[in-house]
């Protein structure tokens, strides 16, 4: 039988690096280090009790895999197989892809971990005071302000408000 361990995880600074780093265990046993990205001891705790916790809860592994993914390759997984039919109806997903066009421009390189509330914000502001231009009825194209409720509407897929 092994001997119990004495504690869940462990954060260290490395003489290297300015960063502070985690030690602890997964749900298999294994031993997993890596940079908390942070010089703060308490934001290095915080990080490894989110760790921990996700190890728990089982999600572990997603979570890991979810800090890597960018922006645009959420998209791309999002219109493939959230938004074309038949989950979606086909005006829904040309909506969702021509949100996606936009938001790619401005977030697209980005780690979906790095996106912060203030980003989008400022982004929707920008959207807002754009010139787009529509077809109107009866009427032949004309330019026109984006109006909120309707860009709201094509933004909400992404969580944007």
């Amino acid at each position: 039988m092994a001997r119990p361990r004495k504690h869940d995880g462990v954060v260290y600074r490395r003489k290297d690096t300015q960063f502070w780093w985690m030690r602890y265990w997964d749900r298999a046993g294994k031993r997993r280090e890596e940079p908390t990205g942070t010089a703060d001891w308490k934001e290095a705790q915080k990080k490894l009790r989110e760790r921990l916790r996700a190890r728990d809860d089982n999600v572990l592994e997603i979570v890991r895999r979810g800090e890597q993914l960018r922006f645009n390759q959420w998209a791309e997984l999002f219109l493939e197989h959230y938004s074309k039919p038949p989950l979606r109806t086909p005006k829904t997903h040309e909506a969702n892809a021509r949100a996606v066009k936009h938001l790619v421009k401005a977030f697209g390189d980005q780690k979906l971990t790095e996106l912060s509330s203030d980003a989008i914000d400022g982004y929707l502001r920008y959207r807002l005071r754009q010139r787009v231009k529509r077809k109107r009825r009866r009427e032949s194209w004309k330019w026109d302000y984006l109006s909120h409720p309707r860009f709201t509407r094509s933004c909400a897929c992404f969580g944007a408000s």
